[in-house]
């Protein structure tokens, strides 16, 4: 007794080869390019920038920045051993990244110079104040001498 799916057994039709035509070699697969770098740094170059104009934020901008100029980098680098097609992408990545960094920067340190300023201010204020209700204090109800007190602003 012959078992159905004995490979002995069956029979497949026989094709004859085919020569309808010329003998085309197969190609090799092609590294396919990869933009994905440039692309990154263009996505983080404008957040970078957006984040360095929000208050309290530089910091981020600056972090943000850095890493999108460090693929913006990447990217160039890729397009020149040709395994990127779009130097354009990464450049301008690159450049926002870095005005993002530049931006992130500027922004913390104008707000902490304004914050400075304002503790300055407030000590000028208290100090001022001071002085003046020490003024009121001395004159100790003469009207005279508390004429001459006066709050400089």
């Amino acid at each position: 007794m012959t078992h159905p799916h004995d490979p002995q057994q069956q029979q497949w039709p026989q094709y004859p080869p085919s020569n309808s035509g010329p003998f085309y070699p197969q190609q090799q697969p092609v590294n396919p390019e990869k933009n994905g770098l440039g692309i990154a740094s263009i996505i983080l170059g404008p957040i970078g920038l957006l984040l360095s104009i929000i208050p309290l934020t530089g910091w981020l901008a600056v972090i943000v920045g850095f890493i999108g100029f460090c693929l913006g980098l990447a990217g160039i680098f890729r397009v020149k051993k040709k395994k990127a097609s779009n130097p354009v992408t990464a450049g301008i990545g690159t450049v926002l990244s870095a005005l993002a960094v530049i931006a992130g920067i500027y922004a913390m340190v104008a707000f902490f110079t304004a914050v400075e300023e304002l503790g300055n201010d407030l000590d000028e204020i208290g100090n001022k104040w001071d002085s003046y209700s020490d003024c009121v204090e001395n004159a100790e109800g003469d009207f005279d001498a508390l004429s001459e007190c006066e709050y400089e602003k």
